[in-house]
């Protein structure tokens, strides 16, 4: 899900870094359900299955879930959050409330003494019980006009230090089985095939590709043709893929779908794309140049559902007014089929196909 509390403001860039890598891997299984991709998290004596987010920063359990025990401390620190793309066909947003309690956590064998975790005290349903969140740092960890103010802590950076993880980074492979892991550490070869991209990201806030100028961004690409440039932000836990309404709209019609438009209470408009079964999928995909390999979401992956007589078939692309162009969330019916591996230290995003 897209964290859309903080407003994030960057500029196009170019640039690249390495660096060499070192410290063992800590394998997560992960598992999918709903469009989301779940994984174990302790806190204290209690056990939660949380919801990989490669789109928020925090930790947070949800409401009525999180119980206090001698471990825990208090804070009075939290933060106001709405996500986009909160529901499995990606249209719901979500609005959470909630407190920071500093307790004992663990994740990936690793455990952490004193983590700050969001315990929601008032808010939307979610799916499992909450959140673990995997972006880069929040640009804004607190207000100093706002003492009650607290973005939370990164996990992942965490674990980096604790383990000697360095550089720090986790790559997620996601099958299209409904299986997957977390993996800390570098990407491991022995487990893709082909090339592997790499891009260059922002530093803070949201897996965001960086360009130089608009010709050398990504590009949305149908049937083996460019379609329009696109500013790529990187989120598993987005279930599906989602771009600005009015493109999206023109993209569904030229392939023939059917379009299924709303408007909800809040003024949020969305649009669906709708076809005989019968029929051969549209392929949508991405490239980035200067590459014009283009990188397509799988084809079991690009069905959001099926009507009961298995006739009518919803393309896995949905356009929304909360999306403004060149803004795109690539969800995770991208992430199926691929090793994505996020470098927290020199900023970059790469990838490549599962073997």
């Amino acid at each position: 899900m897209f964290q859309l509390a903080v407003p994030i403001i960057y500029t196009l860039l170019w640039s690249r870094a390495v660096g060499a890598a070192s410290g063992p891997p800590n394998i997560v299984p992960l598992h999918l359900d709903a469009g989301f991709w779940y994984g174990s998290f302790a806190v204290g004596p209690q056990d939660f299955s949380l919801a990989i987010d490669t789109g928020s920063f925090a930790v947070i359990i949800g409401e009525g879930k999180y119980k206090p025990n001698p471990t825990s401390q208090q804070t009075n620190q939290g933060e106001f959050i709405q996500f986009n793309g909160a529901s499995e066909d990606g249209v719901q947003m979500a609005t959470e409330v909630f407190f920071f309690v500093k307790d004992d956590a663990t994740f990936a064998g690793v455990a952490l003494n004193d983590f700050l975790v969001g315990n929601i005290t008032d808010g939307d349903p979610l799916g499992g019980d909450g959140i673990v969140g995997f972006s880069p740092p929040a640009s804004m960890i607190i207000d100093p006009n706002d003492p009650t103010f607290l973005a939370g802590q990164s996990l992942a950076q965490a674990i980096c230090d604790q383990e000697g993880i360095s550089p720090c980074e986790f790559g997620l492979t996601l099958k299209t089985d409904g299986t997957g892991s977390l993996v800390f550490g570098p990407l491991d070869e022995t487990k893709i095939t082909g090339n592997i991209t790499t891009l260059p990201t922002l530093s803070h806030d949201a897996w965001i590709a960086l360009n130089q100028t608009e010709t050398d961004s990504a590009l949305l690409v149908i049937d083996g043709e460019p379609v329009t440039h696109l500013i790529p932000i990187f989120d598993n836990g987005t279930p599906n893929i989602i771009g600005p309404l009015d493109v999206v709209r023109s993209a569904l019609l030229s392939v023939g779908y059917n379009l299924t438009e709303q408007t909800d209470s809040d003024g949020i408009s969305t649009v669906f794309g709708t076809y005989d079964c019968s029929r051969s999928p549209a392929r949508f995909g991405f490239s980035f140049p200067p590459s014009t390999e283009v990188h397509y979401i799988d084809e079991g992956a690009n069905v959001l559902n099926r009507t009961a007589d298995g006739k009518t078939c919803t393309a896995n692309i949905l356009g929304t007014s909360t999306v403004t162009a060149p803004d795109w969330q690539i969800g995770q019916t991208w992430f199926q089929g691929r090793y994505v591996q996020h470098n927290l230290n020199a900023s970059t995003l790469a990838f490549a196909d599962l073997a």
